[in-house]
Protein backbone atom coordinates (compact mmCIF):
# COMPACT_ATOMS: atom_id res chain seq x y z
CA UNK A 1 0.00 0.00 0.00
CA UNK A 2 1.33 3.42 -0.92
CA UNK A 3 2.02 5.94 1.84
CA UNK A 4 -0.66 8.31 0.53
CA UNK A 5 -3.33 5.54 0.73
CA UNK A 6 -2.30 4.62 4.26
CA UNK A 7 -2.58 8.24 5.39
CA UNK A 8 -5.99 8.58 3.74
CA UNK A 9 -7.40 5.52 5.53
CA UNK A 10 -5.92 6.67 8.83
CA UNK A 11 -7.66 10.03 8.48
CA UNK A 12 -10.95 8.24 7.74
CA UNK A 13 -10.43 6.20 10.89
CA UNK A 14 -9.92 9.38 12.88
CA UNK A 15 -13.04 11.04 11.48
CA UNK A 16 -15.44 8.14 11.99
CA UNK A 17 -14.16 7.05 15.40
CA UNK A 18 -14.83 10.38 17.13
CA UNK A 19 -16.34 9.31 20.44
CA UNK A 20 -16.19 10.01 24.17
CA UNK A 21 -13.32 11.90 25.74
CA UNK A 22 -10.48 9.91 24.19
CA UNK A 23 -8.94 12.62 22.04
CA UNK A 24 -6.11 15.06 22.64
CA UNK A 25 -5.54 17.93 20.22
CA UNK A 26 -2.34 19.91 20.44
CA UNK A 27 -0.42 22.64 18.62
CA UNK A 28 3.36 22.88 18.87
CA UNK A 29 6.12 25.22 17.79
CA UNK A 30 9.79 24.34 17.94
CA UNK A 31 13.25 24.25 16.39
CA UNK A 32 15.04 21.58 14.37
CA UNK A 33 18.75 21.03 14.96
CA UNK A 34 20.87 18.60 13.00
CA UNK A 35 22.20 18.07 9.53
CA UNK A 36 21.77 16.62 6.07
CA UNK A 37 24.64 14.17 5.74
CA UNK A 38 25.81 10.77 4.51
CA UNK A 39 25.79 7.91 7.01
CA UNK A 40 28.13 6.29 7.62
CA UNK A 41 30.50 9.17 7.00
CA UNK A 42 32.52 8.29 3.87
CA UNK A 43 36.30 7.97 4.09
CA UNK A 44 36.80 10.61 1.36
CA UNK A 45 35.54 13.29 3.76
CA UNK A 46 38.75 13.79 5.72
CA UNK A 47 37.62 16.43 8.21
CA UNK A 48 34.62 18.59 9.05
CA UNK A 49 36.20 22.02 9.41
CA UNK A 50 33.02 23.83 10.50
CA UNK A 51 29.34 23.20 11.11
CA UNK A 52 26.69 25.88 11.68
CA UNK A 53 23.06 24.89 12.25
CA UNK A 54 20.41 27.13 10.73
CA UNK A 55 17.49 28.65 12.60
CA UNK A 56 14.94 26.07 11.49
CA UNK A 57 11.45 26.57 13.02
CA UNK A 58 8.73 23.94 12.91
CA UNK A 59 4.98 24.29 13.49
CA UNK A 60 2.76 21.27 14.05
CA UNK A 61 -0.86 20.33 14.77
CA UNK A 62 -1.57 16.86 16.18
CA UNK A 63 -4.72 14.79 16.78
CA UNK A 64 -4.08 11.94 19.25
CA UNK A 65 -6.67 9.20 19.84
CA UNK A 66 -6.26 7.07 22.95
CA UNK A 67 -7.36 3.50 22.20
CA UNK A 68 -6.73 2.52 25.82
CA UNK A 69 -5.53 4.16 29.01
CA UNK A 70 -1.91 3.68 27.96
CA UNK A 71 -1.84 3.38 24.15
CA UNK A 72 -2.69 5.98 21.52
CA UNK A 73 -2.31 6.72 17.81
CA UNK A 74 -1.75 10.17 16.39
CA UNK A 75 -1.76 11.86 13.01
CA UNK A 76 -0.43 15.33 12.43
CA UNK A 77 0.49 17.98 9.92
CA UNK A 78 3.59 20.10 10.23
CA UNK A 79 5.65 22.72 8.50
CA UNK A 80 9.26 21.65 8.89
CA UNK A 81 12.32 23.76 8.14
CA UNK A 82 15.69 22.03 8.09
CA UNK A 83 19.09 23.41 7.25
CA UNK A 84 22.76 23.93 7.99
CA UNK A 85 26.08 25.26 6.69
CA UNK A 86 29.27 23.22 6.71
CA UNK A 87 32.83 23.22 5.47
CA UNK A 88 34.66 19.93 4.88
CA UNK A 89 38.07 18.91 3.64
CA UNK A 90 37.68 16.12 1.06
CA UNK A 91 39.93 13.85 -0.98
CA UNK A 92 38.93 12.13 -4.24
CA UNK A 93 35.37 13.29 -3.67
CA UNK A 94 33.21 12.66 -6.73
CA UNK A 95 31.21 15.75 -7.70
CA UNK A 96 30.09 18.01 -10.54
CA UNK A 97 31.11 21.66 -10.78
CA UNK A 98 29.12 23.13 -13.63
CA UNK A 99 30.39 21.48 -16.84
CA UNK A 100 33.24 19.74 -14.98
CA UNK A 101 32.89 16.34 -13.32
CA UNK A 102 35.48 14.30 -11.52
CA UNK A 103 37.15 13.68 -8.17
CA UNK A 104 37.91 16.77 -6.14
CA UNK A 105 40.62 17.29 -3.52
CA UNK A 106 40.19 20.42 -1.41
CA UNK A 107 37.62 22.33 0.63
CA UNK A 108 33.87 22.06 0.04
CA UNK A 109 31.42 24.59 1.48
CA UNK A 110 27.78 23.50 1.62
CA UNK A 111 24.64 25.49 2.42
CA UNK A 112 21.37 23.58 2.84
CA UNK A 113 17.84 24.88 3.46
CA UNK A 114 14.61 22.85 3.16
CA UNK A 115 10.95 23.51 3.88
CA UNK A 116 8.75 20.40 4.08
CA UNK A 117 5.04 19.79 4.61
CA UNK A 118 5.10 16.72 6.84
CA UNK A 119 2.57 14.04 7.79
CA UNK A 120 3.71 12.07 10.88
CA UNK A 121 1.91 8.89 11.99
CA UNK A 122 2.87 7.82 15.52
CA UNK A 123 2.05 5.24 18.17
CA UNK A 124 2.10 6.54 21.78
CA UNK A 125 2.62 4.86 25.14
CA UNK A 126 1.84 6.73 28.37
CA UNK A 127 3.92 5.79 31.41
CA UNK A 128 2.09 8.37 33.56
CA UNK A 129 -0.40 11.17 32.99
CA UNK A 130 2.53 13.54 32.48
CA UNK A 131 5.04 11.45 30.54
CA UNK A 132 4.69 9.45 27.32
CA UNK A 133 6.88 8.22 24.47
CA UNK A 134 6.07 7.73 20.82
CA UNK A 135 7.49 6.21 17.65
CA UNK A 136 6.43 5.93 14.05
CA UNK A 137 7.07 7.26 10.59
CA UNK A 138 6.71 10.46 8.63
CA UNK A 139 6.17 11.39 5.01
CA UNK A 140 6.99 14.90 3.84
CA UNK A 141 6.54 16.91 0.65
CA UNK A 142 9.30 19.34 -0.25
CA UNK A 143 7.78 22.80 -0.68
CA UNK A 144 11.09 24.49 -1.49
CA UNK A 145 14.73 23.79 -0.94
CA UNK A 146 18.30 24.85 -1.59
CA UNK A 147 21.43 22.75 -1.78
CA UNK A 148 24.37 24.85 -2.93
CA UNK A 149 27.92 25.79 -2.10
CA UNK A 150 31.42 26.00 -3.51
CA UNK A 151 34.61 24.03 -4.03
CA UNK A 152 37.78 25.86 -3.00
CA UNK A 153 41.55 25.60 -2.75
CA UNK A 154 41.96 22.32 -4.56
CA UNK A 155 42.01 20.40 -7.81
CA UNK A 156 39.59 18.28 -9.82
CA UNK A 157 40.75 15.09 -11.49
CA UNK A 158 38.35 15.14 -14.45
CA UNK A 159 36.42 12.00 -15.29
CA UNK A 160 36.99 12.47 -19.04
CA UNK A 161 40.64 11.55 -18.58
CA UNK A 162 42.06 14.96 -19.47
CA UNK A 163 43.87 15.34 -16.15
CA UNK A 164 43.65 17.74 -13.22
CA UNK A 165 42.14 21.22 -13.20
CA UNK A 166 43.05 23.73 -10.51
CA UNK A 167 39.97 24.93 -8.58
CA UNK A 168 40.46 28.12 -6.58
CA UNK A 169 36.76 28.85 -6.18
CA UNK A 170 33.90 27.35 -8.13
CA UNK A 171 30.25 27.40 -7.07
CA UNK A 172 27.66 24.65 -7.47
CA UNK A 173 23.88 24.62 -7.07
CA UNK A 174 21.93 21.35 -6.94
CA UNK A 175 18.67 22.93 -5.74
CA UNK A 176 16.73 21.95 -8.88
CA UNK A 177 17.85 18.32 -8.54
CA UNK A 178 16.33 17.70 -5.09
CA UNK A 179 13.91 14.85 -4.49
CA UNK A 180 10.37 16.18 -4.06
CA UNK A 181 9.63 14.21 -0.89
CA UNK A 182 11.21 12.64 2.17
CA UNK A 183 10.26 9.73 4.44
CA UNK A 184 11.74 8.38 7.62
CA UNK A 185 11.43 7.37 11.26
CA UNK A 186 10.31 9.55 14.16
CA UNK A 187 10.79 8.82 17.88
CA UNK A 188 10.33 11.11 20.85
CA UNK A 189 8.71 11.92 24.15
CA UNK A 190 6.04 14.25 25.50
CA UNK A 191 6.13 15.79 28.95
CA UNK A 192 3.47 17.84 30.74
CA UNK A 193 5.55 19.61 33.42
CA UNK A 194 2.98 21.84 35.10
CA UNK A 195 -0.55 20.94 34.15
CA UNK A 196 -2.55 19.06 31.52
CA UNK A 197 -2.16 21.81 28.90
CA UNK A 198 1.49 22.94 28.63
CA UNK A 199 3.47 20.39 26.62
CA UNK A 200 7.21 19.86 26.05
CA UNK A 201 8.32 17.52 23.25
CA UNK A 202 11.69 16.10 22.23
CA UNK A 203 11.97 14.37 18.85
CA UNK A 204 14.51 12.56 16.71
CA UNK A 205 13.82 12.29 12.98
CA UNK A 206 15.88 9.99 10.75
CA UNK A 207 15.38 10.28 7.01
CA UNK A 208 15.54 6.96 5.19
CA UNK A 209 15.83 8.52 1.72
CA UNK A 210 18.52 10.61 0.12
CA UNK A 211 17.47 14.19 -0.54
CA UNK A 212 18.48 13.49 -4.16
CA UNK A 213 16.90 10.95 -6.53
CA UNK A 214 18.74 7.73 -7.28
CA UNK A 215 19.91 8.87 -10.73
CA UNK A 216 21.57 12.05 -9.39
CA UNK A 217 25.35 12.14 -9.94
CA UNK A 218 26.26 15.66 -8.80
CA UNK A 219 27.82 14.10 -5.70
CA UNK A 220 28.42 10.43 -5.03
CA UNK A 221 26.96 10.16 -1.51
CA UNK A 222 23.38 9.69 -0.33
CA UNK A 223 22.48 12.71 1.83
CA UNK A 224 19.90 12.00 4.54
CA UNK A 225 18.02 14.36 6.85
CA UNK A 226 18.99 13.63 10.46
CA UNK A 227 17.54 16.16 12.89
CA UNK A 228 16.48 16.48 16.50
CA UNK A 229 13.67 18.81 17.54
CA UNK A 230 12.58 20.58 20.72
CA UNK A 231 9.00 21.88 20.82
CA UNK A 232 6.69 23.71 23.19
CA UNK A 233 2.98 23.13 22.76
CA UNK A 234 -0.52 23.46 24.14
CA UNK A 235 -3.01 20.60 24.61
CA UNK A 236 -6.60 21.74 24.08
Amino acid sequence: MRVESFLFFLLLFCVFSFAENIWDFSAKIGLNLGGTMPLPMPSNINKIESYNPSIAPTIEAVALRWVSEKIGISAGIRSDNKGMKSTARVKEYSMSLGDLHGKFDGMVNTEISFNYFGLPILAHYAFTESFSVYAGAYYAYLLNGEFKGSANEGSLNKSDGTGDTRIDHREYDFSKELRGYDAGLNIGLNYLPYNEHILLSFDFNYGLLSVFPSDFNGISDDMQNIYGKFSVGYVF
